[in-house]
């Protein structure tokens, strides 16, 4: 299981490494992904810390094979916002879960930090399975457990 997010991070350390710096692997992208910022620019893969690849690989397999490439690009999960980004977490003093590159997020548009199941396109029931998948591997929606930042999987425990 993955680490827990807490306190002053330790176990975050201990499992992970340092933030900021982390080993990373590319990951294949199974559908065409595009950046949210610039939609013209394809991805056809991410990098993401070496320790969680095979689990956001597994987990992209199973959601492409359940949703395919109409209905991820209706659900706009074909735009993606990060992973990657060496910083703390937005007003706070510890790490993001980005530093370590075991975070994903998707659609920010549309999924604000702030916005709750009430604003929030992923708090549809469409996107069920795409967060029964993402659990399934032990990964943590903010959205479902926290009500914000819906846009957010990571692989770290609250």
């Amino acid at each position: 299981s993955w680490p827990r997010d807490r306190g002053n991070q330790q176990e975050m350390r201990n499992f992970y490494g340092p933030a900021g710096s982390p080993p990373m692997k590319q990951v294949a992208v199974p559908w065409k992904l595009r950046l949210a910022w610039d939609k013209s620019q394809v991805v056809r893969s991410i990098g993401v810390h070496t320790k969680v690849a095979s689990s956001v690989s597994n987990v992209f397999n199973r959601v492409h094979q359940h949703y395919g490439d109409a209905e991820l690009k209706r659900l706009r999960l074909d735009l993606f916002g990060g992973c990657f980004a060496n910083r703390k977490k937005r007003g706070g003093s510890t790490w993001s879960t980005h530093a370590w590159a075991v975070a994903l997020d998707f659609d920010p548009e549309r999924n604000q930090l702030k916005w709750g199941r009430d604003r929030a396109a992923m708090a549809h029931r469409d996107y069920k399975f795409w967060f029964d998948a993402w659990e399934a591997d032990g990964w943590v929606s903010l959205g479902r457990s926290r009500n914000f930042d819906w846009m957010h999987v990571q692989a770290a425990r609250l």
